[in-house]
């Protein structure tokens, strides 16, 4: 088995994927999208094309109420003493998913913002060598949500949750929001036409896939993979690393996703001591690899003081067990944390940057 090959032109030549984190407060601008767009030098100036791929994700909305499936009200990361997740207590309404498509494909949405970024620098270093790719996030249909809000083609109100209804019914009410956010989409997208990005397709936001007697993930996912297939877009997952995970990535693309990049979670845990294990998984069941770092020190992780050390394994895995040049990869980097990386954090995390773009242009060798 090979990874999840990257360079497609059924994927629009997909390679390097970075998950850029926003919050409708603080929206990012061309000054620090540059950054994510174009490698910046230390003079400031664009000297090359960085990431091909951008995938946004935000996990709470203006109201407050979450986009994700839970919360972790403990002290610690999963697995690491004081965890505690609870189900997301306000999970999203349908106001909120109109909200985001209109912070994310609006006029002066973030996604244009980005496009005029990737125009103004080519500019200056020439057009990059395809169209950059957009990935949009579904929000989570949280089965918590039992008056997600009217169906203005409908009477009554959309019900994720097994109050008042059989599981069969629940699921199929978050199977037609999740339609219905595809849908408005891909029309504002079409309304937007922004010039230097092509929309590849959706992601599904929560890291696994949940089925009981109250909610049943599997089966929304596989008949909303149908949907979106047959709309002309793709659909990825990122997971993180554990058996059940891993195992879901066997038949992944049959049932689920078209493309999945699993999470080594190498920088985040003590114990998961390398990436060797989750890139041979990876590469075993035709994934790809998601990079990780996080630049500040955080006390929910106990690996902080060692993450320089832990984001040179990634990188010097992407040499050894291939994945630099022959995968598909995802880049977490914080909640949109790598321009401050370049700017703000001192020369240890510019460092950072630019080992980056070293590892994306496929020039960087083991140190």
């Amino acid at each position: 088995m090979a990874y999840f090959a990257p360079r497609q032109p059924d994927f629009n030549y997909l390679h390097h994927l970075f998950l850029l984190g926003w919050m409708p407060d603080k929206p990012l601008t061309e000054k620090e999208l540059r950054y994510y767009v174009s490698h910046v030098n230390e003079e400031g100036k664009s000297d090359g094309w960085f990431f091909d791929s951008f995938l946004l994700f935000n996990t709470k909305a203006h109201s407050g109420n979450e986009f994700n499936n839970d919360i972790n009200i403990g002290t610690s990361m999963s697995g690491e003493g004081d965890f505690f997740a609870l189900p997301s207590p306000n999970p999203g309404r349908r106001s909120d998913w109109l909200a985001l498509l209109e912070d994310i494909i609006g006029p002066d949405g973030i996604w244009s913002e980005i496009d005029r970024t990737i125009g103004n620098v080519a500019k200056e270093i020439g057009p990059p060598p395809h169209k950059r790719n957009a990935v949009v996030t579904i929000p989570y249909p949280h089965p918590g949500q039992y008056a997600f809000g009217g169906d203005p083609n409908e009477k009554g109100r959309i019900n994720f949750s097994i109050m008042g209804q059989n599981l069969a019914q629940a699921s199929s009410q978050r199977l037609k929001a999740c339609k219905w956010f595809v849908d408005e989409t891909i029309e504002r997208w079409e309304k937007l036409q922004p010039e230097n990005l092509h929309l590849l397709g959706f992601y599904w936001i929560y890291e696994s896939l949940h089925y009981s007697w109250q909610v049943d993930d599997h089966w929304v996912l596989k008949e909303l993979y149908k949907y979106i297939r047959e709309r002309g877009y793709k659909f990825f997952w990122i997971p993180f690393y554990s058996s059940f995970n891993v195992n879901i990535l066997s038949s992944c693309t049959e049932f689920y996703f078209d493309g999945a990049m699993l999470q080594p979670n190498h920088m985040f845990y003590e114990n998961i001591d390398d990436v060797e294990k989750a890139a041979l998984e990876a590469r075993e069941r035709g994934a790809g690899v998601e990079m990780e770092y996080y630049p500040y020190e955080n006390s929910f992780m106990k690996t902080m003081e060692d993450r320089h050390r832990r984001f040179r394994n990634y990188l010097n895995g992407g040499v050894k067990y291939g994945y630099m040049k022959d995968s598909v990869c995802g880049y977490f980097c914080g909640f949109n944390d790598l321009h401050l990386m370049a700017t703000e954090l001192g020369p240890d995390e510019r460092k950072v940057y630019d080992d980056h773009h070293r590892f994306v242009a496929g020039t960087y060798e083991i140190e």
